[in-house]
């Protein structure tokens, strides 16, 4: 398609235009040509400027002048530069609630159902372009002030949180340390302590019978084992098993020091009284090992770390009594002794019962440890 130049070429000769006119002259004489008359009609036309009804103030305004949102709600320029000064100066909660963003006007919460816009907010770059600097600046310091808050936020929670795992932590302590003092007090009372078995009242005077009787409640128990014995502790404290221990422990003690068989020592005395009767040496004696036997039992219900926190509490305590640690280690092997020849005996008698009822699986039948009382088949 020639170009309008090539037109105005052409057209000339038409046109008999003189080769001194003007260039004015000769393009009207051009236009006035049938020619360029049909060139005209066919030429595009500039559309003017479309306009639509501001959301805010009402007014038609040209789209050039303004903003659309995604759903082509329109705009003014001024309108939208005191919007968005309005939007950005709002409270922290308001500003949270759309991340400090500038939404369109028809999607606020005065909008209702229908009316309200779905559009997604304005970009940075159309609200820079449709602004003043001014109200640019505030609409970036709403948006700081949104990550302000949520630094601070998130700084808070972080906070609380080693607030709390330390409130966790002193309540751990706490309850350990009342746990731990609970456990020190149950071995100076219960063990340590010399105490009658009914009334708990404590007492100190031995007088050389072992058959006791409480100055409070009357109760008779025996000074070996402090069994309450009821009315009349001697019955039990002739045939008491600690007391034959004691009087066993106390002759081999004057062995290995060299007593031999001479002298009067104190547990030769009583050969032929059996154990009612005895000295002070007999009597600490028996409370020695029923002490070192009753705190060894307590401590297997507790952790090592446990253990080692409760003694070192009880120190000097045991000290005063004249424990050593390696008196307790004795008695936790004997313990654990102890422990393993009933365990072996009621193996030895849940496999006597199992062939009495059925010899054939007796074979096959074990014992649990965690159930000395209920027989365990072996097989599948």
């Amino acid at each position: 398609m020639p170009s309008a130049k090539e037109k105005v070429r052409l057209a000339r000769p038409r046109a008999r235009v003189a080769p001194d006119a003007t260039r004015r002259d000769a393009f009207d004489a051009f236009v006035c040509t049938p020619r360029a008359f049909e060139y005209i009609l066919k030429s595009p036309r500039p559309t003017p400027p479309s306009t639509q009804t501001c959301t805010i103030c009402f007014v038609d305004g040209a789209v050039c002048d303004g903003i659309l949102c995604a759903e082509t709600h329109y705009t003014c320029g001024e309108c939208f530069e005191a919007y968005v000064m309005s939007e950005s100066g709002k409270s922290l909660g308001e500003l949270k609630k759309r991340e400090g963003r500038i939404l369109c006007p028809f999607n606020t919460d005065a909008m209702k159902g229908a009316d309200r816009c779905n559009a997604t907010c304005f970009a940075d770059k159309d609200i820079a372009k449709n602004v003043s600097n001014d109200a640019f600046a505030a609409y970036l310091r709403a948006r700081e002030k949104i990550r302000e808050e949520a630094m601070a936020e998130e700084m808070r929670k972080e906070m609380e949180q080693r607030v709390e795992l330390e409130r966790q932590r002193a309540g751990n302590a706490a309850e350990a340390s009342e746990r731990l003092r609970g456990a020190r007090e149950h071995v100076v009372e219960k063990i340590l302590t010399l105490s009658c078995p009914r009334c708990t009242q404590a007492f100190v005077d031995f007088e050389g019978c072992f058959a006791l009787n409480c100055s409070r409640c009357r109760a008779a128990f025996c000074a070996y084992c402090l069994a309450d014995c009821g009315k009349d502790a001697h019955a039990h404290v002739g045939s008491c098993p600690e007391g034959a221990a004691s009087l066993k422990a106390m002759k081999s003690k004057e062995k290995a020091a060299g007593g031999g068989g001479g002298g009067g020592g104190g547990a030769r005395g009583l050969a032929g009284q059996g154990t009612t009767y005895g000295t002070r040496a007999m009597f600490d004696e028996s409370q020695k090992r029923r002490r070192c036997k009753h705190l060894v039992l307590y401590l297997e219900r507790h952790d090592g770390e446990t253990q080692s926190k409760i003694l070192e509490g009880v120190k000097t305590e045991l000290a005063d009594l004249g424990i050593t640690s390696r008196e307790l280690r004795h008695w936790q092997k004997k313990e654990d002794k102890a422990i393993a020849e009933r365990e072996k005996k009621q193996q030895q008698a849940n496999l006597a019962a199992a062939a009495f009822f059925d010899p054939i699986q007796a074979r096959s039948i074990h014992w649990s440890p965690y159930d000395p009382v209920r027989v365990v088949n072996a097989d599948p």
